[in-house]
């Protein structure tokens, strides 16, 4: 099996000093804006709480099901990354407008491929989330449905396809009624 590290030729130690360097230069620039204000860096809060919040803002650590369907959040880290709680991410996942697959131990993971960069649930997805909420589908088959290569998507997988067409309206429609489509026969 590949490791992704193989895949970019890059280490993590080699990503970690990258990361370190971004972050070190977003800081200065962040504290010199509150010094330019007349404010003081103990402003942004207590270091290490600032460190837990930028980290939330990460998926959680390996899970077996990450090369196929990952990474994954937990709910501390995404609720941690909208500054929301938890009962807000069960209320998302009940209304069927966040996608979570339920371990065998009861946790929840939601898998990353659902999120734009901006941290919002991808156009297309909520579309098809809602059509599998109707019809009772659970996670795990929403999650692998969203990241199979399909015929009906010219062999993309769904995340694939409304990456590739940007969310058009025109790809969002496919989704939705390849969605109603294969949840009805699943159902049958």
């Amino acid at each position: 099996m590949t490791s992704s590290a193989q895949v970019t030729g890059r280490s993590a130690q080699a990503y970690r000093r990258e990361v370190v360097a971004a972050v070190d230069a977003a800081m200065a620039q962040r504290l010199r804006e509150v010094e330019s204000r007349g404010g003081a860096p103990d402003d942004l809060g207590d270091p290490r709480e600032l460190v837990g919040r930028m980290l939330s803002a990460l998926p959680s650590a390996a899970h077996p099901l990450d090369v196929e369907l990952g990474p994954f959040y937990d709910t501390t880290g995404l609720a941690g990354w909208w500054g929301v709680s938890r009962q807000a991410l069960a209320d998302r996942v009940r209304r069927g407008t966040l996608l979570a697959c339920r371990t065998a131990d009861g946790h929840l993971l939601y898998p990353s491929f659902q999120f734009a960069r901006d941290g919002s649930v991808r156009a297309g997805i909520v579309d098809a989330l809602s059509v599998f909420a109707r019809h009772g589908v659970d996670g795990w088959t929403a999650a692998v449905w969203f990241v199979t290569p399909s015929p009906s998507f010219d062999g993309d997988s769904v995340v694939d396809h409304l990456v590739i067409h940007r969310s058009s309206s025109a790809a969002i429609a496919l989704v939705v009624r390849q969605a109603e489509s294969d949840a009805a026969t699943w159902a049958a």
